[in-house]
């Protein structure tokens, strides 16, 4: 244990203790710099021996921190204090899901589905970078104070080794959601994955798992053999559909259930829709094969002894009594046992001989992924194969001039002398954000999911937006990013405010402003002022292009305008001086001693750049925030480095240097 007050990486500042597991100790702590609180997760020091485990703590920590979504807590920092491992990670101040559930339960089932679906959102990105959880449970699912949902311990069952599993009271809960492959200790796969997911949901429409006992292997068991015991029985008002639902993402074969976490949340989503009321039961197309149940001498089908037998019992008593054991009949004819035994390994050796001395000429392709071609090559060649055609794609998983994949495939069987295909890794592709401001929602979603961007929706009023049509997008158009690794969070339009209201405000024609000038006009109208950056051969460098909506436009106060600001003309831009630097600002609910005027307006930020254009001692953006906000802001660097400030509420929670 780690002592109160102790200064972990000259940083972070023990505060308490959270929580204890297997594998680590996670303490609460301050970060001196940032002055916040965070999550801090230190390897339990009667580990910190074993390279193993040391290693699985390390790649855990580097698995985590590639997955940036805002439904996973986020890894903040790694490192050593003496030799002590330890990850910093964002604290969230609120109940884990299986608190919430005891408390709130029963749920309504359109808050069962919004908490799922950051659920599923969140495991949809994991999937796509491979990491498989493994250790799904409420238990590890944090929600923060408005609602917000935060998958935690990503890699913890990887990370743990055998003997620690079998030590700790977290493991023996988790049996309740394990899948039936993984109690067995089978392959765990994604669809692993998506079975523990079926069991959180059915816990949270009813309050309960399917499955207790009074051992894990009773449950275990269960999980194998029994069917999921019928919701609807229980409660007739939850929608077959939703209950469909649980049954796939629960089925016993894995290839019965939802191929990806991503098709989970769209049957989900359209699961209280009156179209499917009338939905049949949901029935698995794989039987899972089970050991039949035998009737025993002496029992009917439920264990009672028929009359024939109970009559005959004595009898067969007296006859078993006179009958030899089977230990008398080994030592009686143990010759015999020992030639049969003698015969049956001579058969044995006589077919393995048989069957290496056989040349058939076929080698099997051994596995070269994520291997240098040259590695590759080699390894092909010393088992008599060569290298055909070379093709090139882009992967977010394996890095540039490595083996992506081969035809034939690893372990299939080829002839010896023939060729086997490559396909090498050109690194992650790059790919430019479109523009969606003003788009419909599901169809601006569907192409964005296209490009492999994972999409959150968030609605927001306003006055200025058909409903259904996007406000502003969380990273900007025209941002090169990798998709795969990206989540965009889109702003939709729920229509004009209707419950009070506002003060509006005729829009001045802000063309031809500077966008000091622009950021003014907002601050004083109380307007959220959204910037982007365009090159110009008309408009000097640093004034406003165009503006939306248009000038002379009556819009509420509260409501969002787009300006375009000219970068210069496109010929005199140095294309390797620009660097885009994209963050995320946390909302954070307002205090007790904050007047009620301050409070409806959300967080004051202040947004501060320094680079060949801006200097730090002007707001480069300004606005209100009501939920946390991402931002892509582009730097000049032509003539070194950049910094960028940003000022939450008067206090700064970002300060960083930006080089190219």
């Amino acid at each position: 244990m780690i002592d109160k007050g102790y200064l972990l990486g000259d940083r972070y500042r023990i505060i308490d203790t959270l929580g204890e597991g297997g594998m680590a100790t996670v303490y609460l702590a301050e970060d001196i710099i940032l002055q916040r609180k965070v999550a801090v997760k230190i390897l339990r020091l009667d580990l910190q021996k074993e390279p193993q485990t040391l290693a699985r703590f390390q790649r855990e920590a580097l698995a985590t921190s590639e997955l940036s979504h805002p439904n996973i807590v986020s890894v903040l920092d790694v490192g050593t204090d003496h030799g002590l491992p330890y990850m910093v990670m964002e604290y969230v101040d609120g109940p884990n899901l299986e608190e919430y559930i005891q408390k709130k339960s029963p749920l309504d089932l359109h808050e069962v589905i919004r908490i799922m679906d950051q659920i599923l959102s969140a495991m949809t990105l994991a999937h796509k970078h491979n990491v498989i959880h493994r250790d799904l449970k409420p238990q590890n699912v944090l929600m923060d104070k408005k609602g917000n949902i935060k998958i935690a311990d990503f890699g913890i069952a990887v990370a743990l080794n055998q003997s620690s599993i079998t030590q700790t009271n977290s493991a023996m809960g988790s049996v309740h959601y394990m899948s039936p492959e993984q109690t067995r200790g089978g392959l765990v796969t994604k669809q692993s994955d998506i079975y523990s997911l079926g069991i959180i949901l059915y816990e949270l429409i009813t309050g309960k798992v399917p499955f207790n006992g009074d051992t894990p292997v009773a449950i275990a068991l269960k999980h194998a053999q029994e069917p999921i015991p019928s919701i609807r029985k229980k409660d007739p008002k939850v929608p077959q559909a939703l209950e469909n639902v649980v049954l796939k993402a629960t089925a016993k074969d894995p290839r019965d259930r939802y191929a990806s976490a991503q098709g989970m949340k769209a049957d989900l989503d359209t699961s209280l829709d009156p179209s499917r009321k009338d939905e049949p039961v949901f029935v698995p197309a794989h039987n899972i094969n089970t050991d039949e149940t035998i009737v025993l001498p002496g029992f009917k089908a439920n264990g009672e002894k028929t009359d024939k037998d109970k009559a005959n019992a004595s009898d067969q008593k007296k006859d078993d009594e006179k009958k030899p054991s089977f230990w008398e009949n080994i030592k009686k004819h143990k010759w015999w046992w020992i030639l049969s035994g003698l015969a049956a390994i001579v058969i044995i050796f006589i077919m393995v001989f048989a069957l290496n001395g056989r040349d058939t000429g076929d080698v099997q392709v051994p596995d070269v992924t994520n291997l240098t071609e040259n590695s590759a090559r080699n390894k092909l060649q010393a088992a008599g194969l060569e290298v055909g055609e070379i093709s090139h794609k882009h992967s977010d998983s394996i890095d540039a001039g490595k083996i992506i994949s081969t035809s034939p495939g690893a372990g299939d069987p080829i002839a010896k002398g023939k060729t086997v295909d490559l396909v090498v890794s050109n690194g992650a592709g790059m790919v430019k954000v479109p523009d969606m401001t003003g788009k419909d929602y599901v169809s601006a979603a569907k192409k964005l999911s296209k490009l492999g961007f994972d999409v959150i929706r968030k609605d927001q009023s306003s006055n200025t937006v058909a409903v259904g049509n996007i406000i502003s997008q969380s990273i900007a158009a025209g941002v090169e990013v990798k998709p795969k690794q990206t989540t965009i969070t889109l702003v939709v339009s729920k229509g004009k405010t209707v419950s009070h209201k506002k003060n509006t405000i005729k829009l001045k024609d802000l063309r031809n402003y500077s966008l000091k000038g622009a950021q003014d006009y907002a601050k004083d109208n109380h307007l959220t002022l959204q910037a982007t950056q365009k090159y110009s051969d008309t408009v000097e460098k640093g004034m406003v292009i165009s503006m939306s909506p248009e000038a002379g436009t009556e819009v509420e106060s509260g409501s969002t305008i787009t300006i375009s600001v000219s970068k210069g003309p496109k010929q005199n831009q140095d294309k390797d001086s620009s660097v885009t630097k994209t963050f995320t600002v946390n909302y954070k609910a307002p205090g007790k001693d904050q007047s009620s005027s301050d409070k409806d307006k959300g967080n004051h930020v202040q947004i501060y750049i320094s680079d060949d254009d801006h200097s730090l001692s002007n707001i480069y953006r300004d606005l209100y925030i009501k939920h946390d906000m991402s931002f892509s802001i582009p730097f000049s660097l032509k003539d070194g480095s950049g910094e960028l400030r940003v000022v939450r509420d008067g206090q700064t929670v970002l300060n960083e240097k930006v080089t190219k």
